[in-house]
């Protein structure tokens, strides 16, 4: 991806010049419009290449990340007074154990992953709707899940979902989003040997996420 990367970018480069170089000069609507799309894939390809460094970063990063032993429901409970302070205004609902929930895990990747999952939450759903973190234990695992109202999964992304490149979030906008985020959340799941999983909830009421993490 690195090397990929960087021969990407000179081509890139002399393209989007060239292109800047055209617009300078004076064009009938026609071509200002074929300008403006060609315009647009350029902005397009670059956003792709920067996501495909950013992975390859972040896969380099997770595979050397630091474990230590923690106490998992103290850990989502600090995680989420800090989501309150900064969606002031929102419901934010949280369920843990009462007891400790220990587990052996690289912290900094867990908390990175939950915030990838409440901030997909947040973004998907709007200010009337509820966030709910909850962490319980099931069959020799631990499962954090962030589940939603206001919002429901797309079939046709059902299946790739937590693929690189995939975003839920609107395409409109000038600046194509090219989603990493639910890829990370994967990544983290499996650096724990764990995986996740995302299905809409009984009767249209929202959304979950699920990250099954092996106690």
């Amino acid at each position: 991806a690195s090397k990929l990367t960087h021969e990407h970018n000179t081509p890139l480069a002399i393209t989007r010049s060239s292109l800047d170089n055209l617009a300078s000069q004076p064009l009938g609507e026609e071509s200002r419009r074929y300008l403006q799309r060609a315009q647009e894939g350029v902005d397009r390809q670059a956003a792709i290449v920067r996501a495909m460094s950013e992975a390859s970063r972040l896969e380099a990063a997770i595979g050397s990340a630091e474990r230590e032993r923690i106490d998992l429901a103290e850990f989502v409970r600090h995680c989420c007074e800090g989501y309150r302070a900064m969606h002031a205004g929102r419901a934010l609902s949280v369920g843990v154990p009462g007891g400790r929930a220990e587990l052996t895990c690289a912290p900094d990747l867990l908390a990175q992953a939950l915030d990838k999952l409440v901030d997909n939450a947040m973004s998907l759903s709007g200010d009337a709707d509820e966030v709910r973190v909850t962490l319980r234990s099931a069959e020799r695992c631990y499962e954090l899940a962030v589940a939603n109202s206001g919002s429901r999964l797309p079939d046709e992304l059902q299946e790739r979902l937590f693929d690189s490149l995939v975003s839920l979030r609107d395409q409109r906008g000038a600046e194509p989003h090219l989603g990493l985020g639910l890829y990370i959340v994967r990544l983290v799941a499996e650096a724990h040997g764990g995986t996740v999983r995302a299905a809409n909830l009984a009767g249209g009421e929202g959304v979950e996420f699920v990250i099954s993490l092996p106690c």
